[in-house]
């Protein structure tokens, strides 16, 4: 059935759903199947430096530079964790890709070979952090493969 398949995460609530989804329900089932987790790291956060007219270009790019640790960073803390929490995630490829995030993924899916993108439902923003969404309407006309949303918390009788 599926050979590769793309999880897509950022550690949000959203997508540790999609995480427990993939590792508990989707991929015990598809004994084969490779994987690959892929946290896209938003092309706005580059150009994130603050105050310009008071920065010089060796202090932009020495905060730059400092941005682009801390992400490296708080990103691997989230693989470690996923990790942990999924032993089998170990068998896993990780990948860190800047860019414009429904494109991004779309390209990593196909320079990959995936069959299958998993990406988590869709969430209210829920504290301080980055405003930037996932956009579906931009994101459903670039796939050439099947796109599963893992399933969210129902609320209320009419969902």
């Amino acid at each position: 059935m599926f050979q590769h398949l793309l999880l897509c995460t950022h550690g949000t609530p959203g997508a540790r759903t999609a995480e427990d989804y993939f590792y508990n329900e989707l991929w015990p089932g598809l004994t084969e199947a490779r994987a690959t987790v892929l946290t896209v790291v938003n092309q706005d956060w580059d150009v994130m430096v603050g105050d310009d007219w008071l920065n010089s270009s060796a202090t932009r790019n020495t905060f730059r530079n400092h941005v682009d640790q801390q992400l490296a960073e708080e990103i691997e803390a989230d693989w470690q964790r996923i990790r942990t929490t999924h032993p089998r995630a170990s068998d896993c490829e990780f990948k860190r890709v800047f860019g414009p995030v429904e494109a991004t993924i779309v390209e990593v899916a196909g320079r990959l070979s995936c069959d299958l993108v998993v990406i988590g439902p869709y969430q209210k923003k829920q504290g301080p952090g980055f405003k930037a969404r996932l956009q579906n309407k931009v994101l459903h006309p670039l796939l050439t493969v099947p796109l599963l949303v893992a399933p969210g918390e129902r609320h209320g009788k009419n969902h």
